[in-house]
């Protein structure tokens, strides 16, 4: 699985990022829009990178239970 264990809210708002970068790419990647699509693909990647390290920690806190 890509992404491991995402919680709800955060697979909607990566979900309406990555469209908002389909059709931000569709309309023309001209002045305006480059920023628009750049400021969305760094969201869906701290999303990405908030999910990794949440899940990093579940599997460590569940390792020293054991």
């Amino acid at each position: 699985m890509l992404f491991g264990i995402v919680d709800k809210y955060l697979l909607v708002m990566l979900a309406i990022l990555i469209l908002g970068m389909v059709f931000t790419a569709f309309k023309g990647l001209a002045d305006q829009n480059l920023y628009l699509f750049y400021a969305q693909l760094a969201g869906a990647l701290i999303i990405i990178g908030y999910s990794t390290m949440k899940d990093r920690n579940r599997i460590k806190s569940s390792r020293k239970r054991k």
